[in-house]
């Protein structure tokens, strides 16, 4: 294994195109990133020396905000129903970073204020999201039903205690929380986290797919994050793949929906 792995990595340098301009470590995330820098046969071979074992998931990043309407779709629409379809196969794993286009200046007592795009209200649900997820332990497939709950509905904040308080968490620990400087604290390292995004983040919902965010990775994960994962997924092709690479379109649809 190691050996294969040398010898992918030589010929990485070897056949690297000097004007790829995307860092060598994200050479092999996808088949279009190989074909562009010149290195498609090199990650073709470390493809099928990952695919003789065990693959690692595909990572799916979002940094989103509690009331924008493209994060609530992308949310609600495509990343709850992929993870429906696909939790149990062990090829995705996910975070979320509720801060988005906010923006933070300390106060004299070393709090931090918040101005958010959607308003007061989109910082009270920032607030609220990112208590909840320290109180769930940043555990995704414990958090996301609750996050999805509320972004589902018509209005996320208003909703928010009924949808914390249905799946089993404390509500009246999390509402204190995004109240005092406990809040006010992860909100703040949610936003130190946005801000060292790389490349900078210019919209929201931001996606990285294994780290790396580019515009074809981001329309593939909002067009079509199930094809996507599939795709990129180095390992033996779970059963629930064969649906969405090469789906009737109408049955793909339906696929999702199946999940919501």
């Amino acid at each position: 294994m190691f050996a294969a792995k040398a010898f992918v990595l030589s010929l990485l340098v070897v056949y690297a195109n000097a004007k790829c301009d995307i860092s060598p470590r994200f050479w092999c995330t996808s088949r279009a990133i190989a074909e562009q820098c010149g290195v498609l046969q090199a990650c073709s071979d470390w493809w099928e020396v990952q695919s003789q074992g065990t693959a690692s998931p595909v990572a799916i990043s979002l940094y989103f905000e509690s009331l924008c309407p493209g994060c609530r779709e992308f949310i609600t629409q495509m990343l709850y129903p992929t993870w429906k379809t696909f939790k149990a196969t062990g090829i995705m794993k996910a975070d979320m970073t509720p801060y988005g286009n906010a923006n933070e200046e300390q106060l004299p007592s070393g709090m931090w204020n918040f101005t958010c795009q959607h308003g007061p209200e989109e910082c009270t649900g920032n607030l609220i999201e990112n208590c909840l997820l320290k109180y769930t332990g940043y555990e995704f497939d414990t958090y996301f039903p609750i996050i999805y709950c509320m972004e589902n509905s018509q209005d996320p904040i208003a909703a928010a205690e009924k949808c914390i308080t249905d799946a089993g968490q404390d509500w009246a620990t999390i509402n204190k929380c995004a109240k005092n400087d406990e809040g006010n604290g992860l909100m703040h390292k949610s936003g130190m986290k946005t801000d060292a995004l790389e490349p900078k983040h210019k919209y929201v919902p931001w996606i990285l797919v294994n780290g790396m965010h580019t515009e074809e990775l981001q329309q593939k994960a909002q067009t079509d994050l199930p094809k996507l994962l599939c795709e990129m997924y180095g390992g033996e092709k779970p059963q629930e793949c064969q649906m969405f690479m090469h789906p009737h379109p109408t049955a793909k649809k339906q696929k999702l929906r199946n999940h919501q």
